[in-house]
Order: C-alpha cells, then sequence, then structure tokens
C-alpha cells in the first residue's frame, strides 16, 4: 500500500511587512505564550523590519499533535510556514524554549537562516528541569491550568513589577487549552540542542537576563561559547523572558545587531561566515 504523506496544517501566524533591506524575523515565543508575546517589540520594529510571529504547534491557534511535539517537530513547522509564504531566508528570534527551537532552526537551515537570536537560552534541559517539566506537564493533564497558578508565572517573572503587562501575561497563561499545554510541555522535556550549537554558521547573538533562575546568565553564556563568534550581553533587571519584560530595550538591540553584521553590497543581504 502506497502511503500518502498529508502537508503540513499551516501555523496560525501574523507577518508584518516592512521596506528595510533586512532579514525577516521569525519569532519564535516561549513555552506556554502565544504569538502576541512579541506584540510590544514588534511596536519597535514595525517599518523597519519585516516580522513573521507564529504560534508553535499546540499553542494560540495553531494546530495540536497526535504525540508531544518535538523540538524537531517545532522546526518541522516553522520551515514549512517560511516555504508557504515565500520568504527566502529569515533571522530566528526565540525565547527560552523558542531560543533552543530557534537555534537547532539555524542548525537544520543554514542556507534559510541569516542571523540569530537567543533570549534565555539553554544548550540542553538538566535532569532537575526534566522532572520539574514531566511533573508540570502531568499536574496540567490531571487538573488543569489552574493546578500550576501561580507558581509557572512566578518563576520567570522572578524580581518583575507586578504591573499590568506581568497580570496581562499570567491572565493568558491561565487561560490557556490544558490539554494543548501540557502536550507542548511534554514534547520538550529532554530538549537537548547542545550538538546543534557548535554547527552554527551565522551572526549570532545571546541574550540573558539578571534574574533568570530557569535558563540563568551562567546557562547563556555557555550557549554564546558554543556557537562560534557569538555575542553576549545580559539585561540587568530582567528576568526569564527579556523581550516581554524589557521589550524596547531588547528590540533595540537586536536592531543594532542587524546593523553591525557585514552586508553584501550588491544584494543587501546579510553576510554570513562559512
Amino acid at each position: 500500500m502506497n502511503l500518502v504523506r498529508r502537508p503540513r496544517a499551516p501555523l496560525h501566524h501574523a507577518l508584518h511587512a516592512a521596506s528595510a533591506n533586512l532579514p525577516t524575523l521569525l519569532l519564535i515565543h516561549p513555552l506556554g505564550a502565544d504569538h502576541t508575546f512579541w506584540d510590544a517589540c514588534i511596536d519597535v520594529w514595525r517599518g523597519r523590519i519585516a516580522c513573521l510571529a507564529c504560534d508553535l504547534r499546540c499553542s494560540g491557534a495553531s494546530p495540536g499533535a497526535d504525540e508531544p511535539p518535538s523540538i524537531d517537530t517545532h522546526v518541522a513547522d516553522l520551515d514549512a510556514l517560511r516555504l508557504s509564504l515565500g520568504i527566502a531566508s529569515v533571522a530566528p528570534v526565540g525565547c527560552a524554549i523558542g531560543a533552543m527551537i530557534a537555534a537547532a532552526y539555524a542548525a537544520a537551515h543554514p542556507e534559510a537562516t541569516e542571523a540569530l537570536v537567543l533570549s534565555n537560552p539553554a544548550a540542553r534541559s538538566s535532569e532537575e528541569a526534566a522532572r520539574r517539566l514531566t511533573e508540570r506537564g502531568r499536574l496540567v493533564q490531571a487538573g488543569g491550568m489552574q493546578a500550576i497558578m501561580p507558581a509557572a508565572v512566578e518563576r520567570p517573572f522572578l524580581n518583575q513589577t507586578d504591573d499590568a503587562r506581568r497580570r496581562s501575561y499570567a491572565e493568558r497563561f491561565a487561560q490557556q487549552d490544558a490539554a494543548r499545554y501540557a502536550q507542548s510541555v511534554l514534547g520538550v522535556v529532554d530538549a537537548d540542542v547542545h550538538a546543534e550549537l557548535a554547527a552554527i554558521r551565522c551572526p549570532a547573538l545571546v541574550v540573558a537576563g539578571e534574574h533568570d533562575v530557569l535558563f540563568p546568565p551562567d546557562e547563556a553564556r555557555a550557549v554564546r561559547d558554543r556557537i562560534p563568534g557569538a555575542r553576549y550581553v545580559r539585561f540587568d533587571g530582567a528576568a526569564h523572558f527579556v523581550p516581554y519584560q524589557m521589550p524596547t530595550a531588547f528590540a533595540s538591540a537586536v536592531l543594532d545587531f542587524l546593523a553591525d553584521v557585514p552586508r553584501d553590497e550588491s544584494t543587501g543581504a546579510l553576510h554570513l561566515e562559512q
């Protein structure tokens, strides 16, 4: 019997075009968020650089999955989305688990990756992190999102002001579909991009948050050390979600980074180190 491979259902996304001769930013949200995670950053980038923000599989309005989606699944989804939109190349920008997905994308698709920004990254899930993620997934499966509240928001927002943006994030997090969130969590329990980091050859910026206790600055520096020529910056005052907690400063840092990357004078494309 011949098996027919079904095309991937497209991820829910928002594409913000711009006239600037810069790569499209492929914005990859952290676990438990959706494409609106990037809204405040996009307000800074709007009109200056194209932005493609999407909901990962099992998140937001994107399709679900029959089994917990792995990092490889997310990478395949993202490249299918890029191709469906006719975008030749991107600069992935990811946060937390989204940063691990961004790194895996850059390693798997070097021909389509012009630059890379990893915020609050880690090279792999530690045994403790894997245990916590597994427990979180099971708790949500049994008791819904309220079973992990408010701790699930308190840790990534350590030492952050209890303002309207933090409350908005917490409300959106708590209201998401529990079964789909559990799938997302269980899919990345054993996340590991240690080998992929060393294969990255595009210009890269690694960002850490001073108060990040989930993927601390030491882990971000270790990620930087694995990527040839990568830059590193720590945002004092921020925690696990630098792009959300300091969006204007983060968005400006991304623009400054891209402006410093050498460009091909004839095409305007970013120059990639081979």
